[in-house]
């Protein structure tokens, strides 16, 4: 049985549900909105999360430039950060010095080789002493101890002695050396030691320099005057006394090389002539520096005060000339012993020590050498 409603009845339904239909229109969010909020809502959540990351970045910055991210006994920077920290400030030092070289050379004149500058040394036949034909070239006045006399004469032959003994050495056949670079005449010789986990690591360079005499080289390694022309790794030095007319005391304080710390040094730089006993052999000049204590130039909280024994020994073969013809730059040959025992002091790791003793050594040799040779190409002979 089917039951029929009459209009009237139906009205208060129709009503409800045209009612239900209107709420629900006014709260649908249409189709297009729905994806328009939430894209903003995406783009807030991605705005807010790069500024939390560039705020929690900025926070790292200065505690990663600060003291537990330097050299230090309880530095956070790991071994593989901190060489490569100092390989790139290296190499911007490195940069900015070849562009200072590069406006150097372009105002000074070109320097003069002789043709056989790359042959082997053993083409040539050199002897240990002058040609007779010396008369017109430069002498020289023999620097012996006694004419050296001071506080510190004692500690000055002690040193001398023992680089006359040892350190002219060959060590091409001994175990205990490694030799780390090899460029031309030059050689580059290690050996490791470590005292309470710091590198001591004596270093050996032998190099042979055509042109130049031991005495020039000997004597542009030596004189303040011309420090500044081919050490680029001092910032400032200062003659802090004059014991003689061939000794003083230095204060050298070394450029910063971040992460590691500023490194001072304060030593005796003495030069002098070492007369052969042999007629065979050579004359030897030198220059030795090695770490004194001064009161007017205590450690400071600055830097780190590393030690040094260093020394320039030279000695001049003389390839002779033919007939009655004066002896030129063309007949002369530098052979070239340079020592370094270094104690660095502070904290920096090992292998960052011996990379950059690898590096900087050779570099160091090679620059100032043509240095010599620029200063000397025109001048006359100084034996």
């Amino acid at each position: 049985m089917t039951t029929v409603y009459s209009a009237s009845a139906l009205k208060p339904w129709q009503n409800w549900v045209a009612g239900s239909l209107q709420s629900a229109n006014e709260n649908w969010i249409p189709l297009c909105t729905h994806s328009s909020f939430y894209s903003e809502i995406e783009r807030r959540r991605r705005a807010e999360d790069a500024y939390k990351a560039a705020l929690t970045e900025l926070k790292k910055k200065p505690h990663y430039g600060g003291p537990d991210y330097e050299e230090g006994p309880n530095s956070l920077i790991n071994e593989e950060e901190f060489f490569d920290a100092v390989e790139a400030a290296l190499d911007k030092h490195d940069q900015i010095e070849e562009q200072s070289q590069a406006e150097r050379s372009r105002a000074s004149r070109q320097i003069f080789l002789p043709p056989d500058t790359h042959s082997s040394i053993s083409t040539q036949k050199y002897l240990t002493k002058p040609h007779s034909h010396t008369s017109s070239l430069s002498s020289i006045d023999l620097i012996s101890a006694s004419d050296d006399v001071h506080r510190f004469s004692a500690q000055v032959e002690e040193m001398v002695q023992s680089h006359m003994t040892y350190s002219l050495q060959d060590v091409g056949g001994d175990a205990n050396w490694q030799l780390v670079v090899e460029e031309g005449d030059m050689k580059v010789y290690r050996r490791e030691v470590e005292e309470n986990g710091i590198v001591l690591d004596p270093l050996k360079a032998t190099h042979a320099v055509r042109g130049v005499t031991g005495h020039e080289v000997c004597h542009y390694f030596w004189d303040t005057a011309f420090r500044n022309d081919w050490e680029t790794t001092v910032e400032s030095f200062q003659v802090v006394e004059t014991l003689s007319d061939k000794a003083v005391i230095i204060h050298q304080t070394h450029k910063r090389v971040w992460p590691a710390s500023q490194r001072d040094v304060l030593y005796v730089s003495v030069i002098r002539k070492i007369l052969s006993t042999n007629e065979n052999d050579p004359d030897t000049w030198l220059v030795c520096n090695f770490s004194v204590d001064h009161d007017s130039y205590p450690p400071s909280a600055r830097c780190i005060r590393a030690k040094i024994n260093v020394a320039m020994i030279c000695q001049t073969l003389i390839s002779p000339p033919e007939g009655d013809k004066e002896i030129t730059r063309d007949n002369i040959l530098c052979k070239i012993t340079y020592v370094a025992n270094v104690n660095p002091g502070g904290w920096a790791p090992a292998s960052v020590l011996r990379a950059v003793a690898k590096r900087e050594y050779p570099k160091f040799l090679k620059r100032f050498t043509s240095y010599v040779q620029e200063k000397t190409s025109d001048e006359a002979i100084l034996f």
